[in-house]
Parts: C-alpha cells; sequence; structure tokens
C-alpha cells in the first residue's frame, strides 16, 4: 500500500460532525493546515479521524446490475478547491474505486471503478465542480475520467465521463496513458500516444490542443 499521503488545505475550523462518522465540517477562516491519509482513516492535522475506512459503504455500484467490493482501505484522498468536497480513492481485494464525498452530509457517492486495477487522483477543476480520476487497467493502459459533482448518481455507469480522444472511441489500445496537462479556461488539456487534447467537460468533447 503507498505511505500516507498529503490532503490539501481545508479552510476554516474543524466540528466533530454527527452520527454517521466523525468527519469534520468546513467553516469560514484560513486553512488549519494539512490532512494525512492512512489506510484505515483520514486523519486532521491534530490527528482527529475525520473518516474511517468503515464509514465507506461495502460496495460499490457499477451500474444496475452489478456492484463490488473495493473499499478495504484508503489510497489518496483529496479536498476541492472550494473546500465543500472531498475526492476519495479506495481499494478491495481485488478492484478499486473512487468516490466524492461533500462536508455537508458526508455521504460518499460512487464516481468511478477500476476492475482488477486502480484509482488514483488527478486534480480538481479551479471552480471545484469537476472532479479527476485516474484508471489504471490490467492491461497497463492508463485511462481518463471526469466526474461532474452536481451531477452524481447512484451507479458509476451513470456518473462518471470517460475521456476519449476519437482514435480510442471504440477501445483504447493497452498500455495507452493518459496524461493531464492542466486545466485552462474551464477546459481539460491532456496527453496521450505524444499528442495534446482538450476536453470540454459540460458538452464532453474532445478536440486537439493548437498552440
Amino acid at each position: 500500500m503507498r505511505p500516507s499521503l498529503l490532503l490539501a488545505l481545508l479552510p476554516g475550523m474543524l466540528t466533530v460532525a454527527g452520527c454517521q462518522n466523525d468527519l469534520a465540517q468546513a467553516g469560514g477562516g484560513t486553512p488549519e493546515g494539512p490532512h494525512h491519509v492512512e489506510e484505515q482513516r483520514i486523519l486532521a492535522a491534530d490527528g482527529t479521524s475525520l473518516l474511517t475506512i468503515e464509514d465507506m459503504p461495502a460496495s460499490i455500484r457499477v451500474d444496475d446490475a452489478s456492484e463490488f467490493g473495493a473499499a478495504e482501505a484508503f489510497t489518496d484522498a483529496e479536498l476541492s478547491p472550494d473546500g465543500q468536497w472531498l475526492a476519495i480513492a479506495t481499494v478491495g481485494a481485488a478492484h478499486s474505486a473512487g468516490w466524492l464525498m461533500p462536508w455537508e452530509d458526508a455521504i460518499p457517492q460512487p464516481a468511478t471503478f477500476q476492475y482488477g486495477g486502480e484509482v488514483t487522483l488527478g486534480p480538481w477543476s479551479p471552480d471545484g465542480r469537476y472532479a479527476t480520476f485516474y484508471n489504471d487497467s490490467p492491461a497497463g493502459s492508463r485511462l481518463l475520467v471526469v466526474v461532474d459533482r452536481t451531477a452524481l448518481n447512484a451507479t458509476v455507469s451513470a456518473t462518471e465521463s470517460q475521456v476519449r480522444i476519437p482514435s480510442h472511441a471504440q477501445q483504447v489500445p493497452p498500455h495507452a496513458e493518459y496524461e493531464i496537462v492542466e486545466w485552462r479556461d474551464g477546459e481539460l488539456v491532456f496527453e496521450v500516444e505524444g499528442q495534446r487534447f482538450r476536453y470540454e467537460p459540460s458538452g464532453g468533447e474532445v478536440v486537439p490542443d493548437r498552440p
């Protein structure tokens, strides 16, 4: 399992949340400091447990017909730029998952899933609306997923947007690697096979990134 990862700064003072877990609620004010991700919990700077693996759903619904266990340990977490949501990556015995969770109700929502592979986090969009995930498949390819936090659903298939260049529309070749370059003017710039492209998240269009 990877070592503990540094979380983004959490704005505001932390207070202990209610019934489901000890997740702290973000308020106004200045950032309080770094947070850490361990396999079984996410910690505040003062060592307070904000979220434990027991607070995560036992399985993730991939579509209406299938669900899998993919949350035996945390592997990554990152706070949105506005401090309102947390992107989370978890791993199970064989599969991995990505989740989005609002601080307000502290209920993790399914975002993405990788069968037999690994899910890691990419950067949030600057406005905090879109989270990005890398899905590393058993075939060796690295895929790119964008999730709109304002359009979450009960299943991964209805929630995630898989970013594909036109030549990969039917199938992504083994060992193809999508790598994010930056968010620019509301679009996600990424690179694959030595070429750069732009993804417009509201419409889902992928076009070459011209100099």
